[in-house]
């Protein structure tokens, strides 16, 4: 169990990525801190892994990464009840509806940049002072912030500036012992993403009709399993010897 007597904070637990990687780390002997807004989901993960009879235990922490105050809270948990953190897994994030940033509002650019950006770069802060032996940081990314045109403007900003966090972090902590790394998909099948194709869903036409551009291939989506057990490989000790990596998780979208 590569992952016997870890403490994993992991975010964006409630669905999709987040909930499948919070059962690998289980799977693995992980005492996995399990953050979402959804409580009866939460409640939903730690049932599906007690019934799997997982060696590792996933505790309900409810919160709002884009919250300053949620965020604090968890950490000061794990800092009262563990006294350390070993993985700090960011997978939580919002996505914006393809707007160009001549049609982005005030309050869809702040709500994004606001869990993207500001959210993710808290947990980081807060959570390397209790890497004490060192650690690993992976986070959920997307090959929007490798492109331009694979979302919406702020979406594409906050992603750009998500790679830029990690890699600054792994040159500024490497040192210690502190590896960060992230995954960027492309597509991938999950609530939040299939909730953009929904009648009242208010795409912007503008912007979907770029992000439709270029070749297609026959695999356009990962799976959210797939795309977790890259997070969880990163943050394992096979991963020991990579730091700074944006993992291009895409089918070879961005190959074409």
């Amino acid at each position: 169990m590569q992952f016997k007597d870890k403490i994993v904070l992991l975010t964006g637990a409630s669905s999709g990525v987040g909930f499948e990687a919070a059962l690998l780390f289980a799977a693995e002997g992980a005492k996995v801190y399990a953050v979402a807004r959804r409580v009866e989901r939460l409640q939903k993960l730690v049932e599906k892994s007690k019934s799997e009879g997982y060696p590792g235990e996933i505790i309900l922490a409810a919160g709002d990464v884009g919250k300053k105050e949620d965020v604090e809270k968890v950490i000061a948990t794990i800092e009262s009840q563990e006294g350390k953190l070993d993985v700090l897994a960011c997978n939580a994030g919002v996505m914006d509806k393809f707007e160009p940033i001549t049609n982005l509002s005030e309050e869809s650019f702040d709500w994004i940049m606001n869990v993207n950006v500001k959210g993710n770069a808290r947990l980081f802060k807060y959570a390397i002072p209790l890497m004490k032996d060192g650690g690993s940081i992976v986070v959920t990314s997307s090959i929007a912030g490798i492109r331009g045109g694979k979302a919406g403007a702020a979406y594409t900003m906050s992603k750009h500036a998500l790679n830029g966090l990690v890699k600054n972090t792994a040159a500024m902590y490497g040192n210690k012992n502190i590896r960060c790394n992230a995954v960027a998909p492309g597509g991938i099948a999950t609530e939040m993403v299939t909730s953009l194709t929904a009648p009242d869903a208010g795409i912007d036409t503008e912007g979907m009709e770029v992000i439709g551009r270029g070749a297609n291939i026959n695999k356009m989506s990962a799976s959210a399993k797939e795309i977790a057990e890259n997070l969880v490989f990163l943050a394992s000790d096979h991963a020991s010897n990579i730091n700074g990596l944006i993992l291009v998780s895409d089918g070879g979208l961005t190959n074409m």
